[in-house]
């Protein structure tokens, strides 16, 4: 690849970042506020399953692998973007990702694991009902832990990514610092809860700027793309 050219090329992953930003900021926001994922009441009249609603538990599994995928090109992207201004923290960005992935992987196979046992039938001859759902709810434990964990690696690598935005101005200052704060505020909540045993459910609320950020963050990089080092006035070279 020629030196010519890759600005070029930084302008294209640019715009897949910005892509790939706003396609899993959908995708969980489609699971999390427009999906009903949670297990049924087995104290409830009349319940006909495991899960108030199945279809929506699939369609929530599905949401989590298009989740991924997109992270998984968010990362790639930004890492060929950012490499040429410090490629050591960059390749540090993506290794912290791909942490985070495998983690999160592991969410998406519990989920799976559980529309797997739902839909055994030697597991309802052998269980009733209630043993059955308080099975359910033991591997659904591992889930909530897996996602908020895997939200350390994640918050570490867009610390980094949006420190070296900020460093090279290929987007404006005020996205680099508010990406700042979101990716500390990731690292910061499951850290919290592992430490206060209490710590209200309300305090999640502090990531829902988050989830707004990575939205218009995706689509500010999709419409605009980057500036291009070479309308930088003091392209950034060092770490390569």
């Amino acid at each position: 690849m020629s030196t010519k050219n890759e600005p070029n090329l930084q302008y294209v992953y640019a715009r897949i970042a910005g892509f790939s930003y706003v396609l899993f900021t959908v995708a969980g926001l489609v699971k999390n506020f427009l999906l009903n994922t949670n297990l049924s009441d087995i104290d409830a009249n009349q319940v006909s399953g495991l899960f108030e609603n199945e279809m929506h538990f699939r369609i929530g599994i599905v949401a989590e692998v298009i989740m991924f995928l997109g992270v998984i090109m968010a990362s790639l992207s930004f890492y060929f973007v950012l490499k040429s201004t410090h490629k050591q923290l960059a390749q540090t960005a993506l290794c912290l990702r791909l942490v985070e992935i495998i983690i999160g992987g592991i969410a998406v196979v519990i989920s799976m694991t559980m529309l797997s046992l739902s839909s055994k039938s030697y597991l309802l001859e052998a269980f009733d009902a209630e043993q059955l759902h308080t099975l359910m709810i033991v591997v659904s434990s591992f889930r909530v832990p897996a996602y908020e964990y895997s939200w350390i690696s994640m918050g570490f690598a867009g610390v980094i990514t949006f420190y070296l935005f900020f460093k090279n101005q290929f987007i404006p200052r005020l996205w680099s610092i508010w990406g700042l704060i979101t990716y500390a505020s990731l690292i910061l909540y499951p850290l919290a809860k592992l430490l206060i045993p209490d710590l209200p459910s309300e305090v999640m609320f502090v990531l829902f700027p988050g989830a707004l950020f990575e939205l218009g963050a995706g689509i500010w990089l999709l419409t605009k793309g980057i500036n291009k080092p070479a309308e930088n006035e003091k392209p950034s070279t060092y770490g390569q």
